[in-house]
């Protein structure tokens, strides 16, 4: 017996009814066993473990959602399936031929359709849990947003709906992270995801609307194939026919400034993840965005890279240093160092959080490999890169404003031996004491990241007349004449210059002039300089005592 609640009642009266779900006999007339497999396999798979029924507010499980969809599930034949293969191959502008998975799969999900909440959570009002909808009863003041929420779905024509509040048995550890891990793909496979903006009766509220600052509704807002933004009184923002407000960004104009995610990324089908996106851009996303808890600034960030991630809330900081770490496993990268600020409290190669990110910058990545290989050990970093660049002290801009940050400038060494190329100076914005170290050091250097490809996988290439990202490492002492690098951590990210070849460059170390016809002994590359990959060991910073 379950408890159905009368969505129209300020209070919700309980009373006590048998299941719809467990009324039908899935033997009267089943489909092909395959396609019966494959729905038990994708509800089991690919959707939440708990729905809601949006006509009473009963939770439905996974075994239950089978018996609601069984009627149009006992209608798919193979008959059906052949037909809608021979379609997409009779279709000259089709750029590619479906397998019969994929057809069987579109299919389910035509069938097996939930919409699904994205909102911010009302820390005044209070949020149903589980424990609450279990009960079957409670107070409208704190149902109102779910009720509304499950109106609106079923005036759709939906008849299950999920919702992180309360579809989450959230004192049940294995569920909680099987729906952290699974919440992109959740979303991804709904039907509608619904946007309430509770702060909001027009455009003009959207810069202080609050939705847009956190960290968990970066992924709801993407993951969905269709989206529809209502506001604080539940009316739809736009009265477009499209059903995905994101393909009608002319019409929502706020939507790619206040994101800061370009067009391109908003009106793309993410449902299989964000295609072609790095790093330091799916961060620069979540830069400005909070979560409550600080693990979570890592959490809800994991279904963009598809990665496995124990979840141990209490941990702090290390969450985001572990998931670094994962990615890092998984996809090494030189963007993933494209960040300033103060590191994590874990290692000091690592960001403290996606805040520690600046904007995306699109032309520092062009046709650039930079740092693919990379160890990251308990004692440093090891990484190859192109030899750094020697520095040292120039001049320094002491703040007039307490708080503000010192501006140093260095210039490449003059005596340099160990690089190819002639530099640009390099301004670091740090404190104090930061910039005695920098004054004090025994040795400067700059260790650029995002170089071009060279034909030799050897080596790398910098651009005449092009910036680059690089690191500052810095040296106290040596070691039986070895450097012992440390990277420096700064309030900016740090840009050097290739300026041209110098002349007194090791032989190992060359610089490509195309001519008028842009060949150079066969090589067509417009002016760079050339050199070979060298191993940078970075140490860990002695703590201070």
């Amino acid at each position: 017996m379950r408890a159905a609640i009368d969505l129209d009642s300020n209070f919700y009266e309980v009373s006590r009814l048998p299941s719809p779900y467990h009324l039908a006999n899935v033997d009267d007339e089943q489909p092909t066993s395959h396609i019966i497999d494959a729905f038990k396999e994708y509800i089991n798979n690919e959707i939440p473990s708990r729905l809601i029924d949006t006509s009473n507010l009963q939770f439905v499980s996974r075994g239950d959602v089978f018996r609601v969809f069984q009627d149009k599930i006992a209608s798919v034949t193979d008959e059906q399936i052949q037909e809608r293969i021979r379609r997409f191959h009779s279709d000259p502008l089709a750029t590619y031929q479906p397998q019969r998975e994929t057809v069987l799969r579109q299919i389910i999900q035509e069938i097996v359709k939930y919409d699904i909440l994205s909102h911010r959570w009302d820390e005044i009002a209070g949020e149903p849990t589980y424990e609450d909808v279990s009960a079957g009863k409670r107070q409208a003041s704190k149902f109102n947003k779910l009720v509304q929420f499950c109106k609106t779905s079923r005036k759709l024509g939906r008849k299950l709906a999920w919702v992180d509040t309360c579809c989450i048995d959230k004192t049940n550890a294995a569920e909680l992270s099987e729906a952290i891990h699974g919440m992109y793909k959740w979303y991804a496979n709904s039907y509608l995801c619904i946007v309430h903006l509770a702060e909001s009766t027009s455009y003009a509220d959207w810069d202080s609307e609050s939705w847009f600052t956190r960290g968990w509704t970066l992924q709801e807002l993407l993951a969905p194939r269709r989206l529809k933004f209502y506001d604080k009184n539940w009316r739809p923002f736009t009265s477009s026919t499209i059903d995905d407000d994101r393909k009608s960004v002319d019409e929502i104009h706020p939507l790619e400034s206040i994101t800061g995610i370009s067009k391109a990324v908003l009106t793309a089908d993410n449902s299989q993840g964000v295609q072609g996106r790095n790093f330091w851009e799916i961060m620069s996303w979540a830069s400005k965005r909070q979560t409550t808890l600080v693990e979570d600034r890592a959490y809800c960030l994991v279904g963009f890279f598809r990665v496995s991630l124990t979840i141990a809330y209490g941990e702090g900081q290390r969450a985001f240093s572990r998931l670094f770490e994962v990615v890092a496993a998984k996809n090494p990268s030189w963007e993933m160092f494209a960040w300033f600020g103060q590191p994590s409290v874990d290692h000091f190669a690592l960001p403290s959080s996606p805040a520690s990110y600046p904007a995306f910058e699109a032309d520092m990545g062009k046709n650039r490999v930079g740092v693919q290989k990379f160890t990251i050990t308990a004692h440093g970093l090891s990484l190859k890169s192109l030899p750094p660049v020697p520095m040292e002290f120039c001049s320094v801009v002491q703040p007039e404003v307490p708080g503000k940050p010192f501006l140093v400038s260095l210039k490449p060494r003059s005596n340099n031996e160990s690089c190819s190329g002639r530099y640009g100076d390099l301004v670091v914005e740090c404190g104090a004491t930061r910039f005695i170290t920098i004054r004090d050091a025994r040795q400067l250097s700059a260790c650029v990241i995002n170089h071009h490809a060279a034909r030799n996988r050897e080596q790398g290439k910098l651009m005449v007349g092009k910036e680059y990202i690089c690191f500052l490492l810095y040296s106290e002492v040596a070691e039986d004449d070895e450097v012992m690098w440390m990277k420096l951590t700064t309030d900016n990210l740090l840009r050097i210059s290739c300026l041209g070849k110098d002349e007194t460059a090791n032989s190992d170390m060359v610089i490509l002039v195309s001519d008028s016809t842009g060949r150079e002994a066969g090589i067509a590359e417009p002016d760079g300089v050339v050199s070979s990959l060298v191993t940078t060991v970075i140490r860990s910073p002695t703590p201070s005592k």
